[in-house]
């Protein structure tokens, strides 16, 4: 009989011990500043519809432009911007835990005047990190993935130019992308590599474009 309650005993101390060992890994959280600006004049925009993906608060930008989101779930998110009478924009930050990443969106007001009118959005980024055995040092990449579309009624784009903002830690690095002929509806999709030395990449954004 104590043979019988000593390897009951033993099984439970087993089983106690395996769920011991279970660990939940605990949500960690960050926050989002952020502003909406004219392209053209680069002055804030307020009332503009901000959202998220992964989905967090939806939120309206202040007087200025202005927008926050707090303890938010750390990882990477897309937040567009949309307002009647602008065309709508998405920039991708990356929210670190008790960080909080800076988002700064353009938005091109709506043209209807029969001139060209050119969008562009960062679609995804990702931070790549390569090893220099040389130096034994680690040297970061912003591998960056966008789409241009051609807006206007009826008129077709000979050349355009799309200019990006990478924010690190440590500075900001600049991109400038070329390419031509895109025929109005035409929607075309691009990649670039940076590099930003030894830093953490905060966010990539579309700082502006040009059309001829």
């Amino acid at each position: 009989m104590n043979i019988k309650y000593s390897i009951v005993a033993l099984l439970c101390l087993v089983v106690l011990w395996g769920c011991s060992k279970e660990t939940i890994t605990p949500e960690t959280f960050g926050n989002i500043n952020g502003q909406v600006l004219n392209s053209e004049t680069e002055e804030g925009i307020g009332s503009v519809n901000i959202t998220t993906s992964p989905a967090t608060n939806s939120i309206i930008t202040n007087q200025d432009g202005s927008f926050s989101l707090n303890e938010v779930t750390t990882g990477n998110y897309n937040i567009t911007a949309s307002k009647s009478d602008y065309e709508s924009s998405t920039v991708s930050v990356n929210v670190r835990e008790g960080k909080t990443a800076t988002a700064q969106i353009f938005l091109d007001p709506e043209d209807g005047n029969g001139e060209k009118n050119l969008t562009a959005e960062v679609t995804a980024w990702n931070q790549r990190t390569v090893n220099q055995d040389t130096t034994d040092s680690d040297s970061t990449f912003a591998d960056v993935e966008y789409q241009v579309t051609n807006n206007s009624d009826d008129i077709d784009i000979d050349e355009y130019e799309v200019y990006f903002d990478i924010y690190t830690t440590g500075e900001t690095y600049s991109r400038e992308e070329a390419d031509t002929a895109l025929a109005s509806g035409e929607r075309n999709i691009g990649e670039f590599s940076k590099y930003v030395h030894q830093t953490t990449i905060d966010s990539v954004v579309v700082s502006g474009t040009y059309v001829d």
